[in-house]
């Protein structure tokens, strides 16, 4: 067996946090627990038994079929009420052990020794397997403080993230569950119940090595959902890890854009027991267990050498995988002149593309010519943080940041700062939306910053997509994103993608033009398709990104995100992919300016459409038309 070595490395440490879904319990006894489909087609029949209304059902129905589950899930227990849609979740899931229950895979995986098990399951199969596991929920303030402190792999926690069906009002099952834990765009007051096990999270996963096994990371709705926690791990120096069965999905689908690398074994059951009792040995036993050199190994044209030795591996830091953003780029500095000589003359500057479409890695080259005069800005998505939690959490790991305490503490610890690196200094706000009011606040004090007399000149870059768009046109005038100047990052040229190819050793010559014409010369979706084996012509490429989920979560969560606003007719992202794959004329995207508030512009910014030559708004590649194709076949058309 092969395993990667910063895999082995986080198990012998115990620092691996294992993220176990459905999967691993469906499979302790065979029809025990539901899948999420039959899951809600359980809470359908039980509409039916109580005599609720054939709309009420049939619409919850819809939202099944169209993969929208926790709609459905929403829908359910408004019709139901709390005591009866409770009673049917603890009938599914309050169960005793089984005699015959195959507990194989779970006495495997604490065999890794784990300090803690997260899990977003609501059964008790993880305590199954170790009873004297204690059992954490998100609305257990005290135990999630301590979790750092006491859990061990004498003492191991597990972390039910989505609730225990022993404590009902715990469980996030519902839309509105979901927005309550993990937040969305409107931050709605209610939030606050979950805001330590939101600040916890999030800096787990910054710090620690998750191993997510039981998801199925193919299906988009499930992708989207866990986005919310996966997607903050981009640009992190420590890989995570997903365990699937062999030909489940390709590794491009997960390393670019989340930092997860594939790890593949033989089947479920026994052959994933076997695998993970592996694992276990090469981190801890006197076995002889290779360890694969895949995670050195993933840039381009590079083949995996031969280990030297068969021996265990030896203690000690272990090799640093590639971080997507340390795949091969390519130097745009005509931009990158561009966006500097804006900065030295107007302060400031905002930079827009698409998801993954080059913004952080332009922002990154930008950030270079200023040496070690940059400071990154990343303001925490933590709903109700106080004032000085978020001032705090902007200060980063640099000295005295715990004394930052309140806005102006903060104008005056970045004052400090670049005067004593002296000359021109460079603040970078990566923004990822976040209360606000606090944005309000930064934007107000990072502006004072700039206007002011001051020894040191600051330059502001703010890289973004969607979100930063929407600031420009409603931030308050006095405000370091109102009216800034403003440049779209644009495409990949086929020359620039010859450059790519040509670096990561493939024939830039003889593939350029159909990479281009398969991607749009999105930087994502390029990166995507090339981290995986395969032909590189336009038919394979376009097969490889309607297969995987990126595409096809985008397009639904353009959907949704319409159908939670209220966006519906030509408001709504429905009706412009309708008539683009209808060949009718949309607007063109340069006279909407990135407002937000128009369908072609949200879809610009999910990376599903550009502008071609002439100007027209087009789907971005042929895989955009396939997915829309498919997932408007199966969403019911609205007015």
């Amino acid at each position: 067996m092969n395993f990667p070595r910063e895999l082995v490395e986080a198990v012998r440490r115990h620092q691996v946090v294992p993220f176990v879904g459905a999967g691993i319990s469906m499979g302790v006894k065979r029809g025990m627990f539901p899948s999420w489909p039959r899951l809600l087609e359980g809470l359908s029949e039980r509409m039916q038994e109580e005599s609720l209304p054939e709309s009420a059902i049939q619409e919850v129905n819809q939202r099944i079929a169209q993969g929208d589950f926790l709609t459905a899930a929403e829908l359910a227990f408004k019709d139901l009420g709390a005591y009866r849609f409770n009673r049917f979740l603890r009938e599914r899931f309050r169960v005793r052990k089984p005699s015959d229950a195959d507990l194989s895979v779970i006495h495997a995986l604490w065999k890794l020794q784990p300090p803690v098990v997260m899990t977003p399951n609501y059964d008790d199969v993880l305590l199954w397997g170790r009873e004297d596991a204690e059992a954490v929920s998100n609305d257990q303030d005290d135990e999630l403080n301590l979790m750092d402190a006491e859990a061990s792999p004498e003492t191991p926690r597990v972390w039910y993230l989505h609730g225990t069906v022993h404590r009902l009002s715990t469980l996030v099952l519902a839309g509105a569950d979901y927005k309550r834990l993990y937040g969305d765009g409107t931050q709605p007051t209610g939030y606050s119940q979950y805001t330590n096990a939101l600040v916890r999270l999030r800096e787990w996963i910054r710090s620690k090595p998750f191993l997510y096994m039981g998801f199925s990371f193919s299906d988009p709705y499930v992708l989207k959902q866990l986005e919310h926690v996966i997607g903050i791990t981009r640009g992190r120096q420590m890989p995570s890890f997903a365990l699937m069965k062999k030909g489940t999905i390709d590794r491009g689908a997960l390393w670019p854009k989340y930092n997860i690398q594939l790890v593949e074994y033989e089947d479920h059951g026994a052959p994933l027991a076997e695998f993970l009792r592996g694992l276990e040995a090469a981190a801890f036993g006197p076995k002889r267990v290779s360890l694969s050199m895949e995670t050195e190994a993933l840039s381009f044209g590079v083949t995996p050498a031969p280990p030297q030795s068969m021996s265990p591996p030896i203690p000690g830091p272990a090799p640093v995988a590639p971080t997507p953003e340390a795949l091969p780029i390519v130097a745009r500095p005509a931009l990158e002149q561009d966006y500097t000589r804006i900065l030295q003359g107007q302060h400031r500057l905002v930079l827009l593309s698409p998801e993954d479409g080059g913004t952080r890695a332009l922002a990154r080259r930008v950030a270079a010519r200023y040496g070690n005069r940059v400071t990154w800005l990343a303001p925490p998505n933590v709903p109700d943080c106080t004032e000085a939690e978020y001032c705090r959490a902007l200060a980063g790991d640099d000295a005295g940041a715990n004394t930052v305490t309140s806005f102006d503490a903060l104008v005056e610890h970045l004052r400090a700062k670049a005067a004593r690196m002296g000359r021109e200094h460079l603040i970078i706000l990566r923004y990822e939306w976040g209360p606000f009011d606090h944005l309000t606040a930064l934007g107000r004090h990072l502006r004072r910053m700039m206007d002011e007399p001051s020894k040191v000149q600051f330059h502001f870059l703010i890289a973004g997509g969607e979100r930063s768009a929407w600031l420009l046109h409603n931030m308050q005038s006095f405000s370091v994103f109102k009216d800034a100047p403003r440049r779209e990052v644009p495409d990949l040229t086929v020359d620039e993608v010859r450059q790519f190819l040509d670096s990561g050793g493939h024939g830039g010559a003889r593939w350029a033009r159909e990479l281009h014409e398969a991607t749009g010369g999105h930087p994502g979706l390029l990166r995507e398709v090339m981290i995986t084996d395969g032909a590189l012509d336009a038919e394979s490429i376009t097969g490889k990104l309607v297969r995987g989920p990126s595409l096809r979560g985008a397009v639904l969560e353009c959907l949704r995100e319409d159908e939670r606003n209220g966006y519906t007719g030509e408001r709504g992202c429905q009706s412009v992919l309708t008539k683009l794959l209808d060949g009718q004329r949309v607007e063109d995207l340069e006279p909407l300016d990135h407002r937000v508030e128009y369908p072609e512009v949200r879809l610009y910014f999910a990376g599903l459409v550009r502008s071609d030559a002439a100007g027209r708004t087009v789907p971005r590649c042929k895989a955009v038309e396939q997915v829309a194709r498919e997932v408007l076949a199966r969403k019911d058309v609205r007015p």
